[in-house]
C-alpha cells in the first residue's frame, strides 16, 4: 500500500493537469477566426469608397463584438503593398485617400498571398 501523502499529492496533480487541459481546449474552440483585410488603394471616387467603407467598419464592430478578430490590413496601390502598423479604425478607413490607378497584378499577388482575406476594392477584378 502506498503512502496516503503520495497518493493525495498524484491525485491533485493529476486533478489540476485535467483542469488545465480543460482551460486550454475550451480556449482553443471558442477563439475568434482571424481574417485579414485587403484594401485596394487605387483612386475610387467618395460614392464608391462609402460602401467599402461601411463594409469596413462592419468588420470592425464584429472584431469589437469578439466574433473575429483582424490580424492584419495590407493596403495594395499601384505603387505596391503595405502592411499596416496598427488595425486602422473605421473613420481612418472613411479619411483615406485613394490615388492612382487599379494594378490587377497588385491585387492578385496580395490575394494569392492570403487567399482566405476579405478584399475592399472599387474595382471589378
Amino acid at each position: 500500500m502506498r503512502n496516503p501523502n503520495q497518493r493525495l499529492i498524484r491525485i491533485l496533480g493529476l486533478g489540476w493537469l485535467a483542469f488545465l487541459g480543460l482551460g486550454v481546449g475550451l480556449r482553443q474552440a471558442f477563439t475568434s477566426p482571424a481574417i485579414t483585410v485587403i484594401i485596394d488603394r487605387s483612386y475610387c471616387a467618395p460614392t464608391q469608397w462609402q460602401p467599402l467603407a461601411e463594409e469596413y467598419a462592419a468588420l470592425y464592430e464584429q472584431q469589437a463584438q469578439q466574433r473575429i478578430k483582424i490580424d492584419q490590413v495590407i493596403y495594395v496601390s499601384d505603387l505596391g503593398q503595405e502592411v499596416a502598423t496598427e488595425i486602422p479604425t473605421p473613420e481612418q478607413i472613411k479619411a483615406l485617400s485613394t490615388f492612382g490607378r487599379f494594378n490587377e497584378a497588385q491585387l492578385n499577388q496580395a490575394i494569392a498571398a492570403q487567399p482566405e482575406a476579405e478584399v475592399l476594392s472599387c474595382s471589378e477584378f
